[in-house]
């Protein structure tokens, strides 16, 4: 577990990105796609081996937003602290069990410096203006099979598709390595996120602390 360090947005476990409950009944009713790497028919070419990670998807989520999602870049370090600022007080509570008056100078340097051959950070940006929108990374434990999500996205967001695509775009990167399970914790409050990872297709465990373990097996096409 991650959690000794709950100032480290992204050592902590999937404990934002809220996903609004929509009339339909699910958290998240999903974005419009138009993802590269994806055929007219719909048809998903999965990405050469040693391309883990390196594809770009182009989306629209519900408002109208035309969102670029791509893996985290030395130069978006830049755009840490304005996205920072618009993620409110209540949902970074929900994401790091606790309060974030600001991240650190050393904690935006440990996005420029991750391990690729264990770590992946994925971002999301307005595809117009460049801001942030939201983040989702993914870190092996030492078994190689085993990975641990960390997600926030702007508070604006919440219930617009955003955390949904993110995850999704963690889910496949974990599959294409070939990782067997992808796990977070949630607090059990949080239940517009537990509804979106059974969605998803993850499983809960209760740890104890108003802590709940979602957990995915990749194995057998789960998380589709």
């Amino acid at each position: 577990m991650l959690r000794k360090e709950q100032n480290d947005l992204l050592t902590q476990t999937g404990r934002s990105c809220l996903v609004r409950s929509q009339p339909s009944g699910r958290s998240d009713d999903g974005p419009v796609r138009c993802a590269m790497g994806e055929s007219s028919e719909g048809v998903t070419t999965m990405p050469n081996k040693g391309d883990f990670g390196t594809r770009e998807l182009h989306e629209t989520v519900r408002g109208g937003e035309r969102v670029l999602i791509r893996r985290f870049r030395a130069e978006d370090k830049e755009l840490y602290a304005d996205f920072m600022r618009d993620v409110s007080a209540d949902d970074l509570r929900l994401r790091f069990f606790g309060r974030v008056a600001e991240l650190s100078r050393e904690e935006v340097n440990k996005l420029t410096h991750l391990d690729y051959s264990h770590e992946m950070a994925f971002i999301a940006l307005d595809e117009h203006a460049g801001h942030m929108l939201g983040l989702v990374r993914l870190k092996e434990e030492l078994d190689e099979k085993t990975a641990e999500f960390a997600i926030l996205v702007l508070s604006r967001l919440k219930g617009h598709g955003l955390g949904w695509l993110l995850m999704r775009r963690v889910i496949d990167y974990a599959k294409e390595k070939g990782l067997r399970r992808v796990y977070g914790d949630v607090l059990v409050e949080n239940t517009t996120m537990l509804q979106m990872c059974a969605e998803l297709g993850f499983h809960e465990l209760d740890i104890g602390s108003g802590v709940r373990r979602v957990i995915l097996d990749l194995k057998n096409g789960a998380g589709q």
